[in-house]
C-alpha cells in the first residue's frame, strides 16, 4: 500500500506532504493514521524547530474521502465517535504542539482540507486557492477543530456564515478577513513560504515558543493573568542561552546565532 504522507527534516524544517495528489489528497483512513504519526513526530522532532504541511499537486486537500463519508451511514453512535476521535488526532497534535506550524495552501482546502490548514498557526497562500466548509452540505458539524480555529482567526460571525452557508473563499478575501497571512505571487507558493520560513528561524526560538503559549491562551486569560504569565515567560527568555547571544551580537554588529537553549 502506497504511502498517503511524505515526512522529511532538513535545516531545522519538518516538511508534510500530503501525497495523493491523484486524488485531490481527499483524506481516507489511511490519511488520518498517517498524518497523526507525522504530525506527532514533528511536534517532537528535535531537529525541527517548524512545521510546513503542504498537499502535491493542483489541490492542498477536498476534504475526506466520499467513501469514508459512506461508512458513516451504516455504523452505530459508538463507532462514530471512535472514528472522530481517531480523525481527530493529527488535527490535535498540529494545533496544540508547541513549535511554530504553516500551511502552504493552493487549490481546493475544503471540508477537512480547510480543518487541516486552520489547525496550523499560519498559512501561505496561492492565488488559485479557494477555501470551503463543506460539512453542512453534508449533514455534517466540523468536528476536526475547525470551528474553533476559524472563529479566532475570523471572529464568530464571519466563522458563522462559511459553517452555515458552505460558500467558498478565494485568495482575496482570505486575505482580507485575516484567514491568510501571505499571499503567494503566481506559480511562488513553495518560495513564499520559504521567504515566511526563513523570516521565523532567523529570530531567537525560545521567546517564539514562550509567546505562541501566550498568544494561544489569550481569549480565555483575563488580562490580569496574562501579565503574570508573561512576566513568567519573560524570565525564562531573559535566563536562556538565546537572550544572552542576542545581547553579545547585538554589541558586537553581528548577526546572531541562536541555539535554542
Amino acid at each position: 500500500m502506497d504511502a498517503t504522507i511524505r515526512y522529511e527534516v532538513g535545516d531545522g524544517i519538518a516538511r508534510i506532504a500530503l501525497a495523493r495528489p491523484d486524488k485531490r489528497n481527499a483524506m481516507n483512513a489511511q490519511m488520518f493514521d498517517e498524518l497523526a504519526e507525522a504530525a506527532e513526530r514533528a511536534a517532537s522532532d528535535e531537529s525541527a524547530r517548524l512545521v510546513v504541511v503542504s498537499g502535491d499537486g493542483p489541490s492542498f486537500c477536498a476534504g475526506i474521502n466520499v467513501a469514508e463519508l459512506a461508512r458513516l451511514a451504516s455504523i452505530d453512535r459508538s463507532e462514530i465517535r471512535s472514528f472522530v476521535e481517531f480523525a481527530q488526532r493529527p488535527f490535535r497534535a498540529l494545533a496544540l504542539m508547541p513549535k511554530p506550524s504553516i500551511a502552504a495552501v493552493q487549490g481546493h482546502a475544503v471540508g477537512a482540507g480547510f480543518q487541516l490548514a486552520l489547525a496550523c498557526d499560519l498559512r501561505v497562500v496561492a492565488p488559485d486557492v479557494s477555501f470551503a466548509m463543506l460539512e453542512a452540505g453534508y449533514g455534517l458539524v466540523p468536528d476536526l477543530g475547525g470551528a474553533h480555529r476559524l472563529a479566532r482567526a475570523v471572529g464568530t460571525a464571519r466563522a458563522k456564515d462559511l459553517v452555515w452557508t458552505g460558500r467558498s473563499v478565494d485568495a482575496g478575501e482570505a486575505l482580507a478577513m485575516g484567514l491568510a497571512n501571505r499571499l503567494a505571487p503566481d506559480d511562488d507558493l513553495t518560495g513564499e513560504t520559504d521567504r515566511l520560513v526563513q523570516a521565523i528561524l532567523a529570530q531567537a526560538p525560545v521567546p517564539q515558543l514562550l509567546t505562541k503559549a501566550l498568544i494561544d491562551q489569550a481569549a480565555e486569560t483575563p488580562f490580569e493573568a496574562e501579565l503574570r504569565h508573561e512576566a513568567e515567560a519573560q524570565v525564562t527568555a531573559v535566563a536562556s542561552d538565546d537572550f544572552r547571544e542576542a545581547v553579545s551580537a547585538f554589541a558586537e554588529r553581528r548577526r546572531p546565532r541562536f541555539t535554542d537553549r
